[in-house]
């Protein structure tokens, strides 16, 4: 069973994401933002991180130089999910080719294809729009 860490800080949609990602079989762990997130990455080193880009403290984008930077997790896959769209600089740094976007809102299917993208395909740019 794969496991899964949302980084989210809205209550709500972390636990309807989590709560989907449960119904479709998956082992999942919260965060509310990307500091607790990082911290329980190092220690249960999840399958695939799902991540808000747009937190209070630390944001997305500090969350992805803290899990590159650190031999535990910079591997682990990403996919940053914002209202908004991803900006360049975020982009060039979501390099493992498992890493990718997903647009809020997001429908279930949207969500299930991001983690699928990025937990089978190892060379393949796995943005999606939903």
């Amino acid at each position: 069973m794969k496991k899964i860490l949302i980084i989210e800080d809205n209550t709500a949609i972390r636990e309807n994401t989590a709560e989907l990602l449960e119904l479709n079989r998956f082992s999942v762990l919260t965060a509310e933002n990307g500091q607790a997130g990082f911290e329980l990455a190092k220690i249960s080193v999840p399958d695939i991180i799902l991540c808000d880009m747009m937190m209070p403290d630390t944001d997305g984008r500090q969350f992805l130089k803290l899990v590159k930077e650190d031999v535990i997790t910079a591997n682990i896959p990403l996919v940053f999910f914002s209202a908004g769209s991803l900006a360049p600089e975020i982009q060039e740094q979501l390099v493992t080719g498992k890493d990718g976007y997903l647009k809020k809102p997001f429908t279930e299917e949207g969500l299930l294809d991001a983690v699928k993208k990025a937990s089978i395909i190892p060379h393949v740019n796995s943005i999606a729009h939903s």
